[in-house]
């Protein structure tokens, strides 16, 4: 029997050599395509779009972003860059008075990659005054991102 016929025809070194660099250079390509597909940078993100929620905290958010107007706040989720999220707790505090603190959880993800881009937890006592804290952070964080890019 002809060992040609039954191996298939001969190979050559350069062939090889070839699929060798187009397998390696397509599995390089790919890998560079995840680490590119990451998070927003926080000074990156435009658009956001606040998460509804029962709680008025997060209108409060919404009216504070809107008065800074750096990041716009848009109603359609397909137009945002990034996700708002609030999460509020309140509870009561002994004191010689009582006092109702707030406790706030602020989370803005990728809309895109579901991928935490910035929060921030914050308490106080006073809703405004929580709100423009959170605010301010965001400001001082977003300044932060664009100076160290």
């Amino acid at each position: 029997m002809n060992r040609r016929a039954f191996f298939g025809p001969p190979v050559s070194l350069a062939m090889v050599s070839i699929l060798g660099i187009l397998a390696l250079s397509s599995g390089f390509l790919a890998a560079q395509a995840t680490v590119s597909a990451g998070p927003l940078r926080l000074y990156e993100v435009k658009t956001v779009y606040i998460v509804p929620s029962s709680d008025d905290f997060a209108r409060l958010l919404k009216s504070r972003l809107e008065q800074w107007g750096t990041v716009k706040v848009t109603a359609q989720m397909e137009e945002a860059d990034a996700l708002l999220s609030c999460e509020t707790e309140s509870r009561i505090v002994p004191a010689k008075v009582v006092v109702k603190v707030i406790d706030a959880q602020v989370r803005l993800v990728d809309r895109h990659s579901q991928k935490l881009i910035w929060s921030t937890k914050k308490s106080t006592s006073w809703d405004n005054r929580l709100a423009d804290e959170i605010i301010d952070q965001l400001k001082k964080d977003r300044e932060r991102s664009y100076n160290n890019y």
